[in-house]
This record gives structure tokens, C-alpha cells and sequence, in this order.
């Protein structure tokens, strides 16, 4: 999938600068560049952390950290386009407005707790996750550390 996410993005490159280049500059026009490219930074993340053997805890941590704290600002930021596109289209409706910020929000506060709660109580000392030979896949991890733990 992700080869196909990054023949897309090299496909249309040209096309997309272009046209950004072209038209003139705006918030929106700078939340859609955000929210377009910065998957690449989060790739990059994910991807070292798979494929890296880290005997740094607190290195380590900090890389589980940024994986998460990216993965919640691709998610707002995608959120907040989708939810200014949906604004729009329903001639700036506030009573739409209001739902989708305040469902918004309690998502996005659900999540910071889940996200950052979890990784405080379940896991292991050494932080495990860095710690896998590389080529182990991500759905194996969680078993193989669940099992060596218990």
C-alpha cells in the first residue's frame, strides 16, 4: 500500500506544485500542504522504528512518542480539512459546526488519553518495541512481547 501511496504522491508531483505555485496563498491552502506531506515524516518514523534494533530506552521512547504524537496531528489536521470542506459545502451552517467541533474534540481528547495512557502502563521496561530484530512485522509484535513477558 504504501508503494502505491508513494507512486501517487511522485505522479502527481508536478501537477500539484504547479497549481499550488499558481494560486495564491492561504490558510487553507497551507493546512492542505501540511496535511498532504507530513505522512512522509510520519512514514519515516514508523519505518525506523521497525527496522532499527534501539538499545536505548530513553531513545526509544522518544521515538514511540513521536510516532504517536504524529499520528495524532495527521489525524486533526485531515479532521479539521474535512471538517472546514463540510462546513463549506453546507452554506457555513454553526448548528453542523458546533456538532462536528464538539465530537471533534471529545474524539481527539479520547485519543491523547488512550494513546499516552497506554504506552505509560503497558510497555515493558527497555521499551520493547525497539527492541524486535528487524523484519518482524507489526501485528507479530505485540504476540511475540506478550508471550516473552509472561
Amino acid at each position: 500500500m504504501t508503494t502505491f501511496w508513494c507512486y501517487d504522491y511522485a505522479c502527481t508531483l508536478h501537477e500539484e506544485w504547479t497549481f499550488l505555485l499558481r494560486s495564491d496563498w492561504s490558510k487553507v491552502k497551507g493546512l492542505y500542504i501540511v496535511t498532504r506531506y507530513l505522512p512522509f515524516s510520519f512514514l519515516a518514523v514508523v519505518l525506523w522504528m521497525s527496522f532499527n534494533t534501539n538499545e536505548n530506552p530513553g531513545k526509544c521512547w522518544v521515538l514511540i512518542i513521536l510516532d504517536s504524537g504524529l499520528g495524532i496531528a495527521l489525524v486533526f489536521l485531515s479532521e479539521c480539512f474535512f471538517m472546514l470542506r463540510t462546513y463549506v459545502l453546507w452554506n457555513n451552517n454553526r448548528i453542523l459546526l458546533a456538532a462536528m467541533l464538539s465530537t471533534f474534540f471529545a474524539f481527539l481528547v479520547a485519543s491523547f488519553g488512550f494513546v499516552f495512557g497506554t504506552y505509560i502502563y503497558t510497555v515493558p521496561a527497555g521499551c520493547a518495541r525497539c527492541h524486535l530484530p528487524s523484519g518482524v512485522l507489526q501485528s507479530l509484535k505485540h504476540s511475540v512481547y506478550s508471550h516473552r513477558y509472561d
